[in-house]
This record gives C-alpha cells, structure tokens and sequence, in this order.
C-alpha cells in the first residue's frame, strides 16, 4: 500500500516561505541539525517526491537538481520547459486521487514524500490522502507569505522532538 508523508518546515506562525516564496529564514543545514531532524533517515525511507509546479521551479533555483535519485513528480497544468525537464522528473496534470490510484496499480509498498508546495498539500489533505505529518517548527516569524493551511483535526500528534536550536519536530498521523 501506498503511504504519503508531509515533510516540510514552518515558521513559528505556520508559513512554509515568505511572500516571495522565498526560505531565506531557514536556517542553514548543517549535518547535526540534518541529523537531528532525521533527513537522511526520512530521503532513505522513500521512494518517490511529489511536488508542485511553484515549489519545482523555486527548486531549480538552487541550481543542480538535489535529488537525482529519487522519481520526482510534478503536478502542473502546463507543459514543462526545455530547462525543466531532467531526468527522473515527471509531469502529472490530473488530481492527488487520480494520480494515487494510478500509482497504486503500479506500485505498491511505496512511500511518497509530499514535498510542497501548500496548494498541493490542501489538495492532498482535501482528498484524504496523507496518512503522515513531520513539520519542523523553526523558531523565526514570518508574519506573511505561504501558509501552510492543513486540516490538524484530521491528525494526531504522536510524537513532538526537540531538534536544538529552538527547533522543534512535529509528527502527527491520519485519524480519518
């Protein structure tokens, strides 16, 4: 079976970037904070990445692709660049539903990495099709931009980790 997880971090008031779509306010990724939120234990757990198109392109901005090991899917409307296209990376323009059934036939006993951005994840969420949360808190305040607008009543926060630094680590699971 199939199972989704959203790995993301916040801000303090719950955005995922500033109005731009800017994550200047991130902190740097050292390998003990990297450590400590468990990143390479989670990139090793799964096996596809699910994003939106917004989140792809901001992606591309850091320069070479970060995951060329792992199939990439991008859910957009339009056709993908000549820049854009880069191996291991697909493009998907139906629903969160349509795309986990037809993964499923396919698939099985795989985990998809719910990536972003926050208009991909409310359609995931909408459709009941996340069964896990890890948000890591980062003690920094936004005050706008890119909220990350998740239904919390239909989760249950089972564990909740201190990462150092005034970071805090945030799992929740499906109740529904």
């Amino acid at each position: 079976m199939l199972s989704v997880t959203l790995y993301v971090a916040t801000s303090l008031d719950g955005y995922i970037a500033d109005k731009n779509g800017g994550v200047d306010w991130l902190p740097d990724p050292s390998e003990e904070l990297l450590e400590a939120v468990g990143h390479q234990q989670f990139m090793n757990s799964i096996d596809f990445i699910v994003m939106g198109s917004r989140s792809f392109k901001k992606t591309l901005s850091f320069g070479e692709w970060a995951w060329p090991n792992k199939r990439t899917i991008v859910f957009s409307k339009h056709s993908p660049l000549p820049s854009e296209l880069i191996e291991g990376v697909e493009f998907f323009d139906e629903s969160p539903s349509i795309f986990m059934r037809n993964l499923g036939e396919s698939e099985s006993n795989k985990k998809v990495w719910l990536f972003g951005g926050a208009e991909l994840v409310k359609s995931f969420a909408e459709e009941g099709l996340i069964d896990e949360c890890i948000i890591t808190v980062v003690p920094s305040k936004i005050g706008e931009g890119i909220f990350l607008d998740l239904p919390y009543d239909h989760f249950q926060l089972i564990e909740e980790k201190d990462c150092g630094e005034g970071i805090i680590q945030k799992r929740y699971v499906s109740v529904s």
